[in-house]
């Protein structure tokens, strides 16, 4: 199993979680609460979770391929959701 995590700084991860799945269950499966999430993509899945101060992304997936793509879904909503301020994505990779 492939994996990457980002810690993302900010203090909407629980607005960012609950938009991004809402956004993303019109076409895959998700689950969230107001601290997690989880959406469940064709080639892998996205745990999510929230502090005040932090947005934590962890991302599985058979191959590097799936990885790479849930991180471009990820990426560019959170960024079209976040026009408010800049979040500074990294991954680490595993």
């Amino acid at each position: 199993m492939k994996t990457s995590k980002s810690t993302i700084n900010t203090k909407a991860a629980s607005s960012y979680i609950g938009k991004l799945c809402r956004h993303f269950r019109h076409k895959i499966e998700t689950e969230y609460t107001a601290t997690s999430g989880l959406a469940t993509f064709p080639f892998g899945i996205c745990e999510m979770s929230a502090t005040p101060e932090h947005l934590f992304f962890n991302i599985s997936a058979s191959t590097l391929e799936g990885v790479e793509k849930i991180k471009g879904v990820l990426e560019r909503h959170l960024v079209k959701f976040a026009y408010k301020e800049v979040l500074n994505i990294q991954w680490q990779d595993e």
